[in-house]
């Protein structure tokens, strides 16, 4: 279960973010996540409720936007977005094909709550 360990990333960059712009709370962490990352969502977010307590995510929400998988064919140079997992080119049909999303994990924004000095 990686999931632990992405959280307390998460949670860490979260920390380093608000001290950065002097905010006293983070409100709402997004993320991007690929289906074929390896990531159980389910899990992330359990993780994320249990060890966001006594840090500066206490009461954030955590949103997670699912990515699906993105292959661009060598042959056509078709880039194609697929919801099942057949890596084929749906335009000419080549095996030949690189997945360019899908696998990722970012970061899209970090809503902070300022400190009102």
């Amino acid at each position: 279960m990686h999931e632990y360990s992405i959280v307390a990333s998460l949670i860490d960059v979260c920390e380093k973010e608000a001290k950065k712009h002097h905010a006293k709370a983070i409100k709402r962490l997004e993320v991007s996540i690929g289906r074929l990352s390896g990531i159980e969502i389910h899990f992330l977010e359990q993780c994320f409720n249990t060890f966001k307590e006594e840090t500066i995510c206490h009461d954030a929400t955590l949103a997670i936007n699912v990515c699906e998988v993105v292959l661009q064919c060598a042959s056509c140079h078709e880039k194609s977005v697929v919801k099942e997992n057949h890596f084929i080119c749906p335009k000419c049909h080549s095996e030949d094909v690189k997945m360019i999303g899908g696998q990722e994990l970012h970061i899209k924004s970090i809503e902070i709550i300022e400190d009102e000095r």
